[in-house]
């Protein structure tokens, strides 16, 4: 398999390690360096894949900027970074399709390719849909330039057939283009079903519409479409634009996990839990569907930490949570406060809760040994009944209780 890297290119030697040291700060993967057109061809010769690469436009054997028709040449996306500046060399470099077009003049810019080269080999991960006619002139314009960004790109001319993809997968950020000329199609109630899934955090939307339909731009982010650009954009206007929403909503969805998450074992936690379980819940009595609630619990934890010292502690609560999340993987699973849990869902069939309460005590206690280091078990306790959340935990916990004064290791079920 051939090994991913980042390329610099630049006959400054000293710039060029500058770069290539900022660039590892930043990304694990390996940085490779070169200081003339002659190095680059022999590096593109290897059995490596440069996923971008930051180059100069000028060095000693390509004044003109040779170096660049040899990346493009082996369809390598590019970051020119360079001291010179004109109008004219602006419009060649993105006439040749790089990436981004840096003025090597000041830290900041410098900062700003570095970040570009990041962004650009993340994208390859990121994937935009556009909701076209696939009648549009700019629709061409807008894959050709999202695919020199490296995302993944792909086209729907309908939005029932988004709409049934999006049942499916999430893209990072869906455009409307053309949306007038979309046959039988009603855009805005269109919006209003994707709101109703996810927010304007979670899912941006971006419209491209021409100056003279700025209205119908405006009339659909007011049904939730996140911004709007006119079919006169630049390359960079496009690029920036869907970076700031992109970032907003990975920065929203970081939140968002870090609030939902137990700190140390990626579970939910109990603030979670009990938002989303009063709304599972109540479905689920609405629907007149049978519950069921587990209280989980490690034996003696104190003598755990006393004996083995909190590191072992934690590997010890770590591991029960992976347990819980593996056995109970279909139902929703938090930690609800030191070393104690628990878990919510539907009862299709009890005794298949009731086994994989009995597998969950068997696995801790033959895996926590090997996993921890050290033996320890768990005790349960299982309801099916309560006539709202808090009590059917409060019966949970009161048949845990019972397991603890039954000799601990062991599931009791309380009716």
């Amino acid at each position: 398999m051939r090994e991913d890297v980042f390329l610099i290119i630049d006959d400054q030697k000293s710039i060029a390690l500058f770069l290539k040291d900022q660039l590892e700060q930043l990304s694990p993967l390996p940085v490779l360096t070169c200081h003339s057109l002659a190095e680059a061809k022999a590096v593109l010769n290897t059995d490596i894949n440069v996923v971008v690469c930051l180059s100069d436009l000028h060095l000693p054997d390509a004044p003109r900027g040779e170096a660049i028709d040899l990346l493009n040449s082996h369809h390598i996306t590019t970051v020119v970074l360079t001291g010179s500046y004109s109008e004219e060399i602006r419009k060649e470099m993105f006439q040749k399709k790089v990436a981004d077009y840096v003025i090597k003049d000041s830290p900041s810019s410098i900062r700003y390719a570095l970040q570009t080269v990041i962004t650009l080999y993340k994208n390859a991960q990121r994937t935009l849909w556009i909701l076209t006619s696939g009648k549009s002139a700019y629709s061409n314009k807008l894959v050709g330039l999202l695919r020199i960004h490296r995302f993944q790109v792909k086209l729907f001319e309908s939005p029932e057939e988004l709409s049934t993809q999006l049942a499916k997968s999430q893209p990072d950020l869906i455009l409307l283009e053309d949306v007038d000329n979309i046959r039988h199609s009603n855009i805005y109630e269109f919006i209003n079903k994707v709101r109703e899934r996810f927010s304007q955090n979670q899912l941006p939307m971006m419209a491209c519409e021409p100056s003279d339909n700025i209205a119908t731009a405006i009339k659909m982010m007011k049904y939730g479409v996140n911004d709007f650009f006119n079919t006169t954009f630049t390359a960079e206007e496009l690029y920036v634009r869907i970076k700031q929403n992109i970032d907003h909503a990975n920065a929203y969805n970081e939140i968002e996990y870090i609030s939902q998450r137990d700190a140390l074992t990626g579970a939910y936690n109990r603030g979670y839990f009990f938002k989303q379980g009063h709304v599972l819940f109540n479905q689920l009595k609405q629907m007149r569907k049978y519950f069921f609630v587990v209280m989980a619990d490690i034996d003696h934890f104190k003598l755990v930490n006393d004996n083995h010292g909190h590191q072992k502690g934690d590997e010890a609560i770590i591991f029960m949570a992976d347990a819980l999340q593996t056995v109970f993987a279909d139902f929703l699973v938090a930690r609800f406060g030191g070393e104690e849990f628990c878990v919510l869902g539907e009862a299709k069939d009890a005794a298949k809760i009731e086994e994989l309460c009995a597998q969950l005590r068997v696995m801790v206690e033959e895996e926590s040994p090997k996993k921890v280091g050290i033996p320890f078990t768990v005790s349960q306790g299982l309801t099916f009944s309560g006539e709202d959340l808090e009590g059917a935990i409060a019966r949970a916990d009161k048949a845990l209780y019972r397991s603890k004064e039954n000799g601990r290791n062991r599931v009791s079920v309380e009716f």
